[in-house]
């Protein structure tokens, strides 16, 4: 089947709501091929970034977090928001230094991937860091509490199996290292 028969043309975009993080709108849209019109809700975000930091000795860094959205402590990469400015690997070791306080020798990306594309328009850059090494102090942002955890790289499929890494971004990076590696 041809994109242009799935394509909805755009009309009218309302009215933006800023959220600090992201912002919302909704827009109509006509499918030229059957005449239907809707309206949809965007959520405008900027793009993401999630670090895989492996030290000399295969251990991945990890943090732990309280998340509002799940009202629940989790298991996650360093990660955040891309700055306007910055390219996924920039923004990925800014993030890496800021959170834990290690720094790399070496990192590049993996892959792209896009969160939620039945709403969202960022994407999210996953970004794989080696060499990691303490160099620093965390320095937070204000309402960030993060302790640094490291585990070994060998474990990290019985803590996706088990449940304790749950965040789907994470385990979609960690999808990409291993494919990454099988196709070297």
């Amino acid at each position: 089947m041809a994109d242009d028969t799935l394509t909805w043309q755009i009309n009218e975009r309302g009215e933006a709501r800023d959220y600090k993080i992201f912002s919302a709108y909704q827009h109509t849209a006509t499918h030229a091929p059957s005449g239907r019109t809707g309206r949809f809700t965007v959520i405008d975000s900027p793009n993401w970034v999630n670090v895989i930091a492996l030290t000399d000795e295969d251990e991945v860094i990890m943090v732990r977090q309280f998340r509002h959205g799940t009202e629940a402590v989790t298991l996650e990469l360093p990660g955040g928001l891309v700055d306007p400015d910055e390219g996924f690997v920039e923004a990925g070791l800014r993030e890496l230094v800021e959170e834990t306080g290690f720094v790399p020798e070496s990192a590049e990306l993996l892959g792209i991937t896009e969160p939620n594309p039945a709403f969202m328009n960022n994407r999210c850059g996953l970004v794989i860091a080696r060499g990691a090494r303490p160099a620093g102090a965390q320095t937070l942002d204000p309402n960030e509490v993060i302790d640094v955890v490291t585990y070994p790289l060998t474990e990290v499929p019985a803590l996706i199996r088990s449940g304790a890494i749950t965040h789907t971004l994470v385990i979609t990076a960690f999808y990409f290292m291993e494919h990454a590696a099988e196709s070297a």
